[in-house]
């Protein structure tokens, strides 16, 4: 029994001294991290496709994946770097291999492979969504997600500190979260690692696509929209229009008492009211030909060869 101990004792210690090099290609950013075996995060680097998109009004996969290609290298090499790690110390590495877009997760995943089989270390795959609810729980999280100050005039509770982790280095099991990502939306109850009941998710879009759609309606090109738009709102007037509250109105009960998220009556609602401020649809098309012949010409035009 107390050789036990001692072997359980000497595994966890072992654990916390573990090295973890974390990639993630997902969608439109490229990143990186050195994680200790203990949650605490040693350096990050992220390679952001702003501006690579904003073109076409959302994520074009092929773009994608050129602009992961090219930042793949340089990313993983400078997490390294801020961490102080030799990719020699590394116990594994662990990437996300879905859900994704194929073709960018498929950048990652070469990497991963790449750096496993030269320095003969384990490959760790992991479900983005399940990263994205066990991550809260790191140590590093909760040291960069503090409380925020409020103006004295401001009646607003403090949320109680989060619970450590376990001996184990595991979360608190179970627990509750709201997952809200740019193209996820989901209630999750997890039992355990690779545990874990979906309660609820969105009937139509995540609320990241329903920001972005308004922002477009707004005229706000940037990808993604939700942060310009979220400047916009802070000084602005909360009370200044009366918007629905998705599914409040419903009459059908299964979707009155379920988990679920709609964001379709909202967006439709932000529509209507900017309608009446907007010139007439066809006028919107007549500017837009406009502005597209304008682009064209601005374009060189082919110089034709000699005979």
């Amino acid at each position: 029994w107390e050789w036990s101990l001692e072997r359980s004792a000497r595994l966890r210690e072992s654990r916390r001294e573990m090295l973890v090099l974390g990639i993630e290609s997902s969608c439109d950013d490229t990143g990186a991290a050195v994680v200790r075996g203990d949650g605490t995060v040693l350096a990050e680097a992220i390679a952001s496709q702003v501006g690579v998109h904003e073109e076409w009004g959302g994520v074009v996969p092929k773009l994608a994946q050129q602009s992961h290609r090219a930042a793949i290298d340089g990313t993983v090499a400078e997490a390294l770097r801020r961490a102080a790690v030799s990719p020699a110390d590394l116990s594994a590495v662990a990437v996300t291999v879905g859900p994704g877009l194929a073709l960018c997760l498929d950048v990652g995943v070469r990497k991963a492979l790449s750096l496993c089989r030269e320095h003969r270390i384990p490959l760790v795959r992991v479900h983005h969504m399940e990263a994205h609810a066990l991550v809260t729980w790191l140590p590093s999280c909760h040291a960069h997600h503090a409380p925020r100050p409020h103006p004295p005039s401001a009646s607003v509770p403090q949320a109680p500190p989060p619970p450590p982790l376990l001996s184990g280095l595991l979360p608190p099991f179970p627990f509750l979260t709201l997952l809200v990502s740019g193209g996820h939306n989901m209630l999750v109850l997890s039992r355990a690692v690779g545990d874990h009941t979906v309660l609820g998710s969105t009937l139509d879009d995540s609320i990241g696509e329903a920001f972005d759609k308004t922002a477009r309606l707004l005229g706000i090109e940037a990808i993604p929209g939700g942060p310009p738009l979220e400047r916009l709102a802070a000084s602005g007037d909360p009370r200044a229009y009366a918007l629905p509250r998705p599914l409040s109105r419903t009459r059908d009960e299964a979707l009155r008492s379920n988990c679920d998220f709609l964001y379709a009556g909202l967006k439709s609602a932000v529509r209507m009211l900017l309608e009446p401020q907007q010139p007439p649809k066809k006028q919107r098309k007549q500017q837009r030909k406009q502005q597209q012949g304008q682009g064209q010409q601005q374009q060189p035009q082919p110089q034709q060869q000699q005979p």
